[in-house]
């Protein structure tokens, strides 16, 4: 059943034209043809806000059709979405995207921790970046092999990023890596 209070603060965003907020709330999946409709508006700011809202799940369609949007800050949004939890094939897909802005807020999704597959490729990309915020997701926590892969990758940038991650044990980020990645970042190249 739905709340009457939140429809009509539904309601009154929607009527006022405050498409953004509307597309933040995160009751909004009480009403998916709203979504749709918030989906289909030109402001890409409104479809990077709903890209954001976990309320999302309840539209598949949308969550499909963000996934390819011309617009990269929507697809970045989507892919830091918790909700993705539920569409390994829309994770699949961003974990591809030719945007290395896209796979970089995807290797920071705590939902990649049902995707082990994701997470491997992740740690393999080419791109520093992906590697770095793969390296501060919590959710590699429970994938030893990883940490220990991003523990000995060789830009000492993933190595910091890995032992500031507050979810990973001292020990997975050894003294000697810490040491290499501490003289990396404080010795000046010439």
């Amino acid at each position: 059943m739905i709340d009457p209070i939140t429809l009509i603060e539904l309601t009154n965003l929607k009527a006022s034209g405050q498409l953004e907020e509307l597309a933040a709330h995160p009751q909004l999946g009480m009403k998916p043809e709203w979504i749709e409709e918030l989906y289909a508006d030109e402001n890409p700011l409104v479809c990077e806000t709903l890209a954001q809202n976990p309320a999302l799940a309840s539209c598949p369609d949308v969550v499909e059709k963000l996934s390819t949007d011309k617009v990269p800050e929507v697809r970045e949004a989507l892919a830091e979405n918790p909700a993705l939890s539920s569409f390994p094939e829309t994770i699949e897909k961003l974990s591809r995207d030719t945007d290395d802005r896209v796979r970089s807020c995807l290797a920071l999704n705590p939902a990649l921790a049902n995707f082990p597959e994701i997470l491997d490729q992740l740690c393999n990309d080419h791109d520093l970046a992906v590697r770095q915020y793969l390296a501060y997701n919590p959710a590699l926590a429970n994938f030893p092999e990883i940490l220990d892969r991003l523990s000995r990758d060789e830009d000492p940038w993933v190595r910091d990023a890995l032992a500031r991650n507050p979810a990973i044990p001292t020990h997975a980020a050894s003294a000697n890596s810490w040491q290499a990645t501490q003289r990396a970042i404080t010795t000046p190249t010439i």
